[in-house]
């Protein structure tokens, strides 16, 4: 009941006229380019004073997160079948929901969710997985992992790596293989297109972050006021970081081996603090001879896919993310 409550109170928010007022109520000169529903969920969430995340410990931030921006998700898709399972890793089972929607394709996706490598969770990218799977017509493997500071890196990469090789074994003959992610699922999804066995046919990059070193220049232009912050991106560094691990080595922006990735879909969000760096990957896959399809969504911001339930701007971002999919596994490669 509070659930459904709070996804009609912010619906009503976002809807005309009142997402008209809060708009106008930001009035930050920056905001010139920005999407107007998604100026009112800023808006929405100033007035509501609701506390940052990196006030909080990891396990309250996991929490705060899951509930904050559920009631802006997309509904549910029904799937066939949804089953729940454990695949091996060196640490363990590594837990995964294999989503099968109707008229399933021989083609599998296999997801990693966003959160720094502290937060999100297979439930909360449960709305985004559905509607890859109904979209795409693939069967769609949501992966866990280790989060930080409980077990921090490269616990997360050796779990995408080893949760890709096990998933990758139930494609069927003829299937293709995409490996995907969001913000830090789109980082684990780069080190598994690069570590993996199978290459997959495709990887697609959902606004990722690719640079441990946090120098990008959006990382200042863009350090508050658009849900992902720099204070944000510090703190999730913190929690997933080693001291003295080496911030370059383990960032794909710095990488010399781009020639070997597979075909990419990278998207990024003008008004996103990591926006530089996934425009500048795009361009640096591009020139070591990857086909890239780069999507840039000048209006938007980090953590779109979490509003495409009520911001019309974010649905058809990532229905055109799902489309690109489609029409690149039905082709081959030397056709894009």
């Amino acid at each position: 009941m509070k659930a459904w409550l709070l996804r009609g109170v912010a619906r009503a928010a976002l809807a005309e006229p009142i997402v008209r007022i809060l708009a106008r109520r930001r009035q930050r000169d920056t905001d010139v380019g920005l999407d107007r529903q998604i100026a009112g969920v800023l808006e929405l969430q100033r007035l509501m004073r609701l506390p940052p995340l990196e006030s909080m410990a990891p396990p309250d931030a996991r929490s705060f997160a899951a509930d904050g921006l559920g009631p802006l998700d997309m509904l549910p898709v029904p799937m066939t079948q949804i089953v729940d399972l454990e695949v091996r890793g060196a640490a363990g089972g590594i837990p995964a929901r294999i989503y099968v929607p109707p008229d399933a394709g021989p083609h599998w996706i296999i997801y990693f969710h966003g959160g720094g490598g502290v937060i999100g969770s297979i439930a909360s990218s449960d709305p985004v997985a559905r509607h890859l799977a109904a979209e795409t017509g693939c069967t769609v493997a949501s992966v866990g992992y280790r989060l930080g500071p409980e077990d921090r890196h490269p616990a997360a990469i050796d779990d995408a790596i080893a949760a890709y090789a096990a998933l990758a074994a139930r494609v069927r003959a003829g299937g293709k293989l995409v490996v995907a992610g969001d913000s830090f699922g789109g980082y684990l999804a780069a080190h598994v297109d690069r570590a993996a066995v199978r290459k997959p046919d495709l990887q697609v990059l959902i606004y990722p972050i690719v640079d441990m070193t946090l120098t990008s220049p959006s990382i200042d232009r863009h350090a508050d006021g658009y849900l992902l912050t720099r204070s944000m991106m510090h703190w999730f560094r913190g929690h997933y970081l080693n001291p003295a691990d080496d911030r370059r080595a383990i960032s794909p922006t710095y990488w010399s081996d781009l020639a070997t990735a597979a075909r990419a879909i990278v998207v990024t969000a003008g008004y996103d603090p990591l926006v530089d760096e996934g425009d500048a990957y795009a361009a640096a896959l591009r020139a070591a001879g990857v086909p890239v399809r780069h999507r840039r969504y000048p209006a938007l911001i980090h953590g779109f896919i979490s509003l495409a339930g009520a911001v019309r701007a974010a649905r058809i971002a990532i229905d055109e993310v799902c489309s690109d999919i489609r029409e690149l596994l039905a082709a081959s490669p030397e056709a894009q």
